[in-house]
């Protein structure tokens, strides 16, 4: 069965380019519709991307992104990735998203065909204008089968404007199974390698709660070390004490024999 059961899916599609988004029906409900647009209209539709803002079971508000971004013109030099990577539409739809969301945290999943040398930075800030400190994924070698994964190839990335840290791995790095070998006559599949996140919310620990749970255990810590210091003042006063009167007593003593 496909997708898994708790699992559905978004479609966005130009020509016969496809972008799925799968989620988990069990933790997050699409909040309005889907917004579906292609980054290329000329000489066809191509490069779909789907925009899908996503309400938690716990109330959090994300915006969730899935893309296939148009190939740019091969240069080391960023202003020319910059001027031939074609973000403008996907950028114009996030910015309206935005609005109507009233959430700035966004997830961009997507095979975003820029070389090793853009950085996720570039992309987020500079081709999508997207807002908030940004964790990303490693620029991993995903692309392709077909060219032999080169070095160069760091196509498909996650990013998010949320969290602390991200852990990141792509699957398939040693050798790939036999169904992603797809041949047709002398051809090769372009087969990417799945890159997989996990973010890490640290945040959350230092929030207004944990501050008060900190307060409360210093507080604590002071009351007990004020408590111990008290015990052992008292140890030593009673312990003065014992000694004066021990000594009146060894006094009265030798008085009443000398008498």
């Amino acid at each position: 069965m496909w997708p898994r059961s708790g699992y559905e899916f978004l479609k966005s599609q130009c020509g016969h380019d496809l972008v799925y988004l799968f989620y988990n029906s069990l933790r997050w409900s699409p909040s309005g519709n889907a917004t579906l647009g292609c980054m290329e209209v000329d000489p066809r539709l191509d490069r779909p991307f789907l925009i899908q803002p996503f309400l938690g079971a716990s109330g959090d508000k994300v915006i969730a992104v899935g893309a296939h971004f148009p190939h740019p013109t091969f240069s080391p030099e960023l202003n020319v990735y910059a001027a031939t990577a074609r973000t403008a539409a996907l950028k114009d739809a996030l910015a309206e998203v935005r609005k109507e969301s009233a959430t700035e945290k966004i997830v961009l999943m997507a095979d975003t065909n820029a070389w090793s040398w853009i950085s996720n930075e570039q992309i987020w800030q500079g081709q999508l204008e997207l807002p908030g400190s940004l964790v990303g994924t490693e620029l991993m070698q995903t692309c392709c089968l077909d060219a032999d994964f080169p070095a160069a190839f760091t196509f498909d990335r996650i990013m998010v404007n949320f969290g602390d840290a991200m852990q990141s791995t792509a699957l398939y790095m040693g050798d790939l199974p036999n169904w992603t070998h797809q041949v047709k006559g002398s051809k090769i599949g372009a087969f990417h390698r799945p890159v997989f996140a996990r973010v890490e919310l640290r945040s959350r620990e230092s929030g207004p709660t944990a501050v008060w749970i900190a307060m409360i255990l210093l507080l604590i810590s002071t009351i007990v070390l004020a408590l111990i210091l008290l015990g052992v003042l008292l140890r030593k006063i009673c312990k003065h004490r014992h000694l004066v009167d021990s000594s009146s007593s060894s006094s009265s003593s030798e008085e009443e024999q000398l008498s």
